[in-house]
Protein backbone atom coordinates (compact mmCIF):
# COMPACT_ATOMS: atom_id res chain seq x y z
CA UNK A 1 0.00 0.00 0.00
CA UNK A 2 2.86 2.35 0.83
CA UNK A 3 4.43 1.76 -2.59
CA UNK A 4 1.11 2.44 -4.30
CA UNK A 5 0.75 5.69 -2.34
CA UNK A 6 4.28 6.73 -3.33
CA UNK A 7 3.58 6.05 -7.01
CA UNK A 8 0.32 8.02 -6.92
CA UNK A 9 2.03 10.93 -5.15
CA UNK A 10 4.90 10.89 -7.66
CA UNK A 11 2.50 10.93 -10.63
CA UNK A 12 0.52 13.76 -9.03
CA UNK A 13 3.68 15.83 -8.57
CA UNK A 14 4.71 15.21 -12.19
CA UNK A 15 1.28 16.28 -13.36
CA UNK A 16 1.43 19.45 -11.24
CA UNK A 17 4.84 20.25 -12.68
CA UNK A 18 3.52 20.04 -16.23
CA UNK A 19 5.85 17.25 -17.34
CA UNK A 20 3.09 15.59 -19.36
CA UNK A 21 2.13 18.72 -21.31
CA UNK A 22 1.14 18.21 -24.96
CA UNK A 23 2.80 20.23 -27.71
CA UNK A 24 0.79 22.93 -29.46
CA UNK A 25 0.62 23.32 -33.24
CA UNK A 26 3.05 26.25 -33.12
CA UNK A 27 5.61 24.27 -31.09
CA UNK A 28 8.19 21.62 -31.83
CA UNK A 29 10.27 19.23 -29.78
CA UNK A 30 13.88 18.98 -30.96
CA UNK A 31 17.13 17.55 -29.64
CA UNK A 32 20.92 17.78 -29.87
CA UNK A 33 23.34 14.91 -29.24
CA UNK A 34 26.07 16.02 -26.83
CA UNK A 35 28.36 13.79 -24.72
CA UNK A 36 26.34 10.75 -25.85
CA UNK A 37 23.22 12.32 -24.34
CA UNK A 38 20.07 13.27 -26.23
CA UNK A 39 19.38 16.82 -25.02
CA UNK A 40 15.82 17.90 -25.75
CA UNK A 41 14.14 21.29 -25.95
CA UNK A 42 10.73 22.74 -26.86
CA UNK A 43 10.54 25.67 -29.26
CA UNK A 44 7.45 27.88 -29.09
CA UNK A 45 6.83 30.14 -32.09
CA UNK A 46 4.39 33.05 -31.67
CA UNK A 47 0.97 32.39 -33.14
CA UNK A 48 0.97 35.48 -35.37
CA UNK A 49 4.36 35.20 -37.07
CA UNK A 50 5.30 35.82 -40.69
CA UNK A 51 8.50 33.78 -40.59
CA UNK A 52 10.92 36.72 -40.52
CA UNK A 53 13.79 36.75 -37.96
CA UNK A 54 12.53 37.79 -34.53
CA UNK A 55 13.92 37.88 -30.96
CA UNK A 56 14.66 34.66 -29.09
CA UNK A 57 14.35 34.01 -25.36
CA UNK A 58 15.94 30.91 -23.82
CA UNK A 59 14.20 29.93 -20.56
CA UNK A 60 15.99 27.60 -18.12
CA UNK A 61 13.90 25.77 -15.52
CA UNK A 62 14.84 25.26 -11.90
CA UNK A 63 15.98 22.10 -10.12
CA UNK A 64 13.52 19.17 -10.53
CA UNK A 65 11.84 21.00 -13.40
CA UNK A 66 11.71 20.53 -17.16
CA UNK A 67 11.05 22.57 -20.27
CA UNK A 68 7.37 21.66 -20.00
CA UNK A 69 7.14 22.66 -16.35
CA UNK A 70 8.85 25.97 -17.16
CA UNK A 71 6.13 26.70 -19.71
CA UNK A 72 3.42 26.01 -17.15
CA UNK A 73 5.23 27.89 -14.41
CA UNK A 74 6.03 31.09 -16.30
CA UNK A 75 3.45 31.26 -19.13
CA UNK A 76 6.23 32.74 -21.26
CA UNK A 77 4.60 31.03 -24.24
CA UNK A 78 1.56 33.29 -23.89
CA UNK A 79 3.75 36.36 -23.50
CA UNK A 80 5.69 35.33 -26.61
CA UNK A 81 2.42 35.21 -28.56
CA UNK A 82 1.59 38.74 -27.42
CA UNK A 83 5.03 40.29 -27.81
CA UNK A 84 6.18 38.42 -30.91
CA UNK A 85 9.29 36.51 -29.88
CA UNK A 86 10.37 32.87 -29.99
CA UNK A 87 10.91 31.17 -26.65
CA UNK A 88 12.76 27.90 -26.22
CA UNK A 89 12.46 25.70 -23.14
CA UNK A 90 15.37 23.23 -22.85
CA UNK A 91 15.43 20.22 -20.54
CA UNK A 92 18.24 19.96 -18.03
CA UNK A 93 20.16 16.74 -17.42
CA UNK A 94 18.11 14.74 -14.90
CA UNK A 95 16.13 17.93 -14.24
CA UNK A 96 19.22 19.94 -13.37
CA UNK A 97 21.88 22.24 -14.81
CA UNK A 98 25.66 22.18 -14.43
CA UNK A 99 25.88 25.69 -13.00
CA UNK A 100 29.23 24.94 -11.33
CA UNK A 101 28.20 24.77 -7.68
CA UNK A 102 28.86 21.02 -7.75
CA UNK A 103 25.87 19.23 -6.26
CA UNK A 104 23.41 18.81 -9.13
CA UNK A 105 23.28 15.60 -11.20
CA UNK A 106 24.46 17.66 -14.19
CA UNK A 107 27.53 18.90 -12.28
CA UNK A 108 28.25 15.49 -10.80
CA UNK A 109 28.21 13.95 -14.29
CA UNK A 110 30.34 16.78 -15.74
CA UNK A 111 27.64 17.73 -18.24
CA UNK A 112 28.64 20.51 -20.63
CA UNK A 113 25.48 22.60 -20.49
CA UNK A 114 27.25 25.62 -21.95
CA UNK A 115 27.95 23.64 -25.13
CA UNK A 116 24.34 22.42 -25.21
CA UNK A 117 22.80 25.87 -24.82
CA UNK A 118 25.24 27.48 -27.25
CA UNK A 119 24.61 24.78 -29.87
CA UNK A 120 20.85 25.14 -29.48
CA UNK A 121 20.98 28.92 -29.93
CA UNK A 122 23.28 28.70 -32.95
CA UNK A 123 21.05 26.08 -34.57
CA UNK A 124 17.97 28.28 -34.19
CA UNK A 125 19.86 31.25 -35.64
CA UNK A 126 21.04 29.11 -38.56
CA UNK A 127 17.44 28.12 -39.29
CA UNK A 128 16.76 31.78 -40.08
CA UNK A 129 13.96 32.29 -37.58
CA UNK A 130 15.98 34.25 -35.00
CA UNK A 131 17.45 37.75 -35.07
CA UNK A 132 21.02 37.07 -33.83
CA UNK A 133 21.25 40.57 -32.34
CA UNK A 134 18.26 39.95 -30.08
CA UNK A 135 18.95 36.73 -28.23
CA UNK A 136 18.05 36.71 -24.53
CA UNK A 137 18.38 34.29 -21.61
CA UNK A 138 16.44 33.85 -18.39
CA UNK A 139 16.75 31.19 -15.71
CA UNK A 140 15.03 30.38 -12.44
CA UNK A 141 16.84 29.02 -9.37
CA UNK A 142 19.30 26.32 -10.60
CA UNK A 143 18.54 27.64 -14.10
CA UNK A 144 19.28 31.16 -12.85
CA UNK A 145 22.70 30.13 -11.56
CA UNK A 146 23.27 28.49 -14.96
CA UNK A 147 22.26 31.75 -16.64
CA UNK A 148 24.76 33.68 -14.51
CA UNK A 149 27.49 31.18 -15.40
CA UNK A 150 26.91 31.27 -19.16
CA UNK A 151 26.58 35.07 -19.06
CA UNK A 152 30.06 35.19 -17.55
CA UNK A 153 31.58 32.61 -19.89
CA UNK A 154 29.72 33.26 -23.17
CA UNK A 155 28.47 36.88 -23.04
CA UNK A 156 28.73 37.28 -26.81
CA UNK A 157 25.69 35.04 -27.26
CA UNK A 158 23.29 37.35 -25.47
CA UNK A 159 21.70 40.78 -25.74
CA UNK A 160 20.56 40.40 -22.15
CA UNK A 161 20.45 37.85 -19.31
CA UNK A 162 18.13 37.74 -16.30
CA UNK A 163 18.27 35.36 -13.35
CA UNK A 164 15.30 34.86 -11.04
CA UNK A 165 15.94 33.64 -7.48
CA UNK A 166 19.65 33.20 -8.25
CA UNK A 167 22.74 35.39 -8.20
CA UNK A 168 26.49 35.02 -8.76
CA UNK A 169 27.98 31.87 -7.22
CA UNK A 170 31.53 31.74 -5.90
CA UNK A 171 32.27 29.27 -8.71
CA UNK A 172 31.16 31.78 -11.36
CA UNK A 173 33.05 34.56 -9.59
CA UNK A 174 36.27 32.56 -9.81
CA UNK A 175 35.62 31.56 -13.42
CA UNK A 176 34.94 35.13 -14.42
CA UNK A 177 38.15 36.38 -12.77
CA UNK A 178 40.13 34.12 -15.12
CA UNK A 179 38.30 35.20 -18.26
CA UNK A 180 38.53 38.31 -20.41
CA UNK A 181 35.04 38.44 -21.86
CA UNK A 182 32.82 41.19 -23.24
CA UNK A 183 30.22 43.07 -21.19
CA UNK A 184 26.63 41.82 -21.24
CA UNK A 185 23.44 43.32 -19.85
CA UNK A 186 22.38 41.58 -16.63
CA UNK A 187 19.27 41.67 -14.49
CA UNK A 188 18.65 39.90 -11.18
CA UNK A 189 15.14 39.42 -9.77
CA UNK A 190 15.24 38.30 -6.15
CA UNK A 191 12.95 37.98 -3.14
CA UNK A 192 14.38 39.39 0.07
CA UNK A 193 12.87 36.50 2.11
CA UNK A 194 13.97 33.62 -0.11
CA UNK A 195 14.48 30.60 2.21
CA UNK A 196 16.40 28.56 -0.39
CA UNK A 197 18.73 31.10 -2.01
CA UNK A 198 19.65 33.69 0.65
CA UNK A 199 19.33 37.28 -0.54
CA UNK A 200 22.30 38.13 1.70
CA UNK A 201 24.46 35.36 0.25
CA UNK A 202 26.11 32.39 1.96
CA UNK A 203 25.35 28.75 1.27
CA UNK A 204 22.45 27.40 -0.76
CA UNK A 205 20.52 24.39 0.50
CA UNK A 206 21.36 22.32 -2.59
CA UNK A 207 25.06 23.16 -2.33
CA UNK A 208 27.52 25.91 -3.14
CA UNK A 209 28.52 29.28 -1.78
CA UNK A 210 27.00 32.38 -3.37
CA UNK A 211 27.40 36.13 -3.22
CA UNK A 212 24.63 38.35 -1.95
CA UNK A 213 22.34 39.94 -4.50
CA UNK A 214 23.85 43.36 -3.82
CA UNK A 215 27.42 42.05 -4.18
CA UNK A 216 26.44 40.27 -7.40
CA UNK A 217 25.13 43.51 -8.85
CA UNK A 218 28.31 45.32 -7.85
CA UNK A 219 30.41 42.62 -9.50
CA UNK A 220 28.52 43.00 -12.77
CA UNK A 221 28.82 46.78 -12.45
CA UNK A 222 32.59 46.33 -12.24
CA UNK A 223 32.77 43.79 -15.07
CA UNK A 224 30.61 45.96 -17.34
CA UNK A 225 32.58 49.11 -16.50
CA UNK A 226 29.47 51.00 -15.40
CA UNK A 227 29.67 54.48 -13.93
CA UNK A 228 28.37 55.21 -10.44
CA UNK A 229 25.03 56.74 -11.44
CA UNK A 230 22.27 54.53 -10.05
CA UNK A 231 18.65 55.04 -11.09
CA UNK A 232 15.90 53.86 -8.76
CA UNK A 233 12.16 53.32 -8.95
CA UNK A 234 9.51 51.89 -6.62
CA UNK A 235 6.27 50.11 -7.49
CA UNK A 236 3.63 48.96 -5.04
CA UNK A 237 0.97 46.29 -5.53
CA UNK A 238 -2.09 45.69 -3.39
CA UNK A 239 -2.78 42.06 -2.55
CA UNK A 240 -5.75 41.67 -0.25
CA UNK A 241 -5.13 43.78 2.83
CA UNK A 242 -1.35 43.82 2.40
CA UNK A 243 0.94 45.77 0.13
CA UNK A 244 3.93 44.43 -1.80
CA UNK A 245 6.72 46.82 -2.72
CA UNK A 246 9.21 46.28 -5.54
CA UNK A 247 12.43 48.28 -5.73
CA UNK A 248 14.11 48.73 -9.10
CA UNK A 249 17.82 49.62 -9.25
CA UNK A 250 19.74 50.08 -12.47
CA UNK A 251 23.13 51.18 -13.75
CA UNK A 252 22.29 52.58 -17.16
CA UNK A 253 25.69 53.82 -18.35
CA UNK A 254 27.99 50.86 -18.90
CA UNK A 255 30.46 49.65 -21.53
CA UNK A 256 29.08 48.80 -24.99
CA UNK A 257 25.63 50.15 -24.03
CA UNK A 258 25.02 47.39 -21.53
CA UNK A 259 22.95 47.75 -18.36
CA UNK A 260 22.97 46.16 -14.92
CA UNK A 261 19.74 46.01 -12.97
CA UNK A 262 18.18 44.53 -9.85
CA UNK A 263 14.51 44.01 -9.13
CA UNK A 264 14.09 43.54 -5.38
CA UNK A 265 10.89 41.76 -4.36
CA UNK A 266 10.43 42.84 -0.76
CA UNK A 267 9.08 40.12 1.51
CA UNK A 268 8.78 37.52 -1.23
CA UNK A 269 10.43 34.12 -1.50
CA UNK A 270 11.87 31.75 -4.07
CA UNK A 271 8.96 31.17 -6.44
CA UNK A 272 8.61 32.64 -9.91
CA UNK A 273 6.56 35.81 -9.19
CA UNK A 274 2.89 35.40 -9.99
CA UNK A 275 2.76 31.62 -10.26
CA UNK A 276 2.09 28.70 -7.94
CA UNK A 277 5.29 26.90 -6.86
CA UNK A 278 5.98 23.83 -9.01
CA UNK A 279 7.36 21.79 -6.11
CA UNK A 280 4.63 21.85 -3.43
CA UNK A 281 6.61 19.82 -0.85
CA UNK A 282 9.40 22.41 -0.49
CA UNK A 283 8.86 25.65 1.44
CA UNK A 284 9.73 28.46 -0.99
CA UNK A 285 8.58 31.38 1.13
CA UNK A 286 5.86 33.91 0.46
CA UNK A 287 4.25 33.88 -2.97
CA UNK A 288 2.13 36.42 -4.82
CA UNK A 289 -0.45 36.46 -7.60
CA UNK A 290 -0.38 40.19 -8.30
CA UNK A 291 3.14 40.44 -9.75
CA UNK A 292 3.87 39.04 -13.21
CA UNK A 293 7.45 37.74 -13.17
CA UNK A 294 7.49 37.02 -16.90
CA UNK A 295 6.46 40.60 -17.67
CA UNK A 296 9.26 41.87 -15.39
CA UNK A 297 11.75 39.74 -17.31
CA UNK A 298 10.61 40.85 -20.75
CA UNK A 299 10.32 44.51 -19.73
CA UNK A 300 14.01 44.37 -18.82
CA UNK A 301 14.89 42.71 -22.14
CA UNK A 302 12.87 45.22 -24.18
CA UNK A 303 14.66 48.11 -22.46
CA UNK A 304 18.07 47.03 -23.75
Amino acid sequence: MRNLYSIVLFLLVLSCMGLNRKLLQNEKLDFIEIQNNKRTYIVHYPKQWDGSPIPLLVALHGRFGSGSSMIKQTKLDLLADTKGFIVVFPDGFKRSWADGRGNTPADENQINDIAFIESMVKRLIAEGSVNPKKVFLVGHSNGGFMAQRIAAEKPELWKGVVSVAAQVSVFTLKRKSNLKTNPVSIGIIAGTDDPLVPFSGGYVRDGGEILSVNDSILRWKEWNLCNDILTTKVQTFQEGLSEIKIDFYRYEVCAENTKVGMIQLNGLGHSWPGETPMIPFIDQGKTTKVIDGSKLVWDFMESL
